[in-house]
């Protein structure tokens, strides 16, 4: 399955987006600074039966960025 990386995921569009690809069957990691509206939006997404990983965090900060690839690469 194809894999994306997502930022902005907890709310517009890049919760659309989520959505949109996981409906598609990808599977997706999913960014966001607020963990809990984060989570929320890795709820309905994975309601399409796709694998999902959410790291809250800064894209800002390098390390994050690399977690982001590390669980992307992992799915």
């Amino acid at each position: 399955m194809p894999v994306a990386i997502i930022t902005g995921a907890s709310k517009g569009l890049g919760e659309a987006l989520a959505l949109a690809l996981a409906e598609r069957g990808w599977d997706l990691v999913l960014d966001a600074r607020s963990p809990v509206p984060l989570a929320e939006a890795a709820g309905l997404v994975s309601a399409h039966g796709t694998r999902v990983t959410a790291l809250p965090g800064d894209v800002t900060d390098a390390a994050h960025r690399a977690e982001l690839v590390a669980a992307a690469w992992r799915l």
